[in-house]
């Protein structure tokens, strides 16, 4: 930590000595915090282990999640403006019987970050809910950990608590190579669930990961994230509403990557997610792997009041025979979006069952009402991005956009995503 002030600290812990110093030896309860003065004007309370009460934290500290923290039993409340910095190694956990409520405003954000001046992808683990919503696995066991956690259940409803205007960036620390913790990891976690004006940015990973799960997103951003933007699998079946994603000319994958289940591609319930009003911003030509959206494992999905542009690769790609299947069942729906300036092929087929001449001409079909018109958004440019859209994007209103527009936001309303809760610095 490049901080030479006295830490307080929660979960037990007396202070740390390669975090702090000047600090006395005593110690603290779970959830408990001390007073004290440090050389800014918030006091440094470090956090590690398990928090099994009620605790609140508040926006005249800072919080530096030393290893994993994991919330057990109890609710933790995060005031607005509060700030929390995560060590190489960290995260924090909520687990199945417990709940976060991080409720900040537009003026006060909740900051999940690293603890490095110089941040960079991976400097901490990021944000996991664990949940017990139904999964097409069952119980599973979380990604990222050492000792993995479970998830999973009977119960579509559950509660993992509530995101709004909440940050999570340079996350994604890696155990081992393709044992990764993602930006903001979603475990069957419930339509009780709510997240809205949230983003994740500069993740090691995916930007967001959904296992399993049926609570719905809104007025969600994702920047730069080194593998997927939106990952969704495991029987995921919500509703993403108002999402801007912005690729890294230099690194970046699927901005969706829709999958059902890698054993067994037929497992109930069917990932099924619906877009709506979402913007896709691509890496460009220099980007090697970025693409659209993937649609893979026999999964169901909905893509409606789109824009994906600028990727590198494909808009879409339709990825095995499974897939292609629920295409022809009407099980995938991808109707009234603009796909323009995209790499060539701009829609890949591997299937055979519909191959890469009859996946363009479906993607086209009338019916569809699919454009290839110039959206015109403001700006592309990685680091001061602007989706406001200048061309026509009203499409022919067969679509979920109740407001009658293609493209996260309105080009005849306020551009939410210039809002300064949002970070988009490289």
């Amino acid at each position: 930590m490049k901080r030479t002030s006295c830490l307080l600290t929660i979960a037990g812990l007396a202070c740390s000595l390669t975090l702090s110093t000047g600090c006395d030896d005593g110690s603290t309860e779970a959830g408990d915090e001390s007073s004290g003065e440090t050389d800014g004007d918030s006091d440094l309370v470090e956090v590690s282990g398990d928090l099994t009460e009620d605790t609140t934290w508040t926006a005249d500290k800072e919080y530096v999640l030393s290893d994993f923290v994991f919330i057990k039993g109890a609710t933790l409340t995060i005031e607005p403006g509060t700030t929390i910095r995560g060590l190489s190694g960290s995260a924090l956990v909520i687990e199945k019987d417990a709940m976060i409520m991080a409720e900040g405003t537009a003026d006060a954000p909740i900051v999940f970050t690293s603890n490095e001046d110089s941040p960079s992808r991976g400097d901490w683990g990021g944000l996991v809910l664990l949940g017990n919503a139904v999964t097409n696995i069952g119980t599973g066991q979380a990604e990222g950990f050492p000792v993995p956690p479970t998830y999973g259940g009977d119960d579509d409803s559950h509660d993992c608590g509530t995101l709004r205007y909440v940050r999570v960036e340079y996350a994604g620390y890696a155990l081992s190579d393709g044992n990764e913790l993602n930006g903001i990891g979603f475990f069957a976690c419930g339509s009780g669930t709510e997240v809205s004006y949230v983003q994740s940015h500069m993740g090691l990973d995916d930007g967001i990961e959904m296992f399993g799960g049926t609570f719905d997103i809104d007025h969600i951003v994702v920047t730069g994230a080194n593998d997927d933007s939106l990952d969704m699998d495991q029987g995921f079946r919500g509703t993403a509403t108002h999402v801007f994603i912005h690729q890294d000319p230099a690194v970046g994958d699927n901005c969706f990557e829709i999958s059902n289940q890698s054993s067994d591609f037929s497992a109930e319930p069917k990932t099924a997610p619906m877009f709506c009003n979402v913007t896709c911003v691509g890496s460009g030509a220099s980007g090697e792997k970025s693409k659209g959206l993937t649609v893979k494992e026999g999964t169901y999905a909905t893509w409606q009041a789109t824009i994906v542009t600028n990727t590198a690769n494909e808009a879409t790609l339709l990825n095995d025979d499974a897939t292609a299947d629920e295409a022809a069942a009407g099980n995938i729906v991808i109707e009234n979006n603009i796909f323009f300036g995209n790499g060539n092929p701009e829609h890949q087929s591997e299937s055979m069952t519909i191959p890469q001449a009859d996946w363009d001409t479906w993607i086209w079909d009338e019916a569809r009402a699919n454009l290839m018109s110039d959206p015109g958004l403001a700006s592309a440019e990685w680091g001061a991005p602007d989706p406001t859209p200048s061309g026509d994007v009203s499409g022919n209103g067969t679509s979920c956009a109740e407001a009658g527009y293609i493209g996260a936001v309105d080009p005849s309303g306020d551009n939410w995503t210039a809002a300064s809760w949002i970070n988009y610095t490289p």
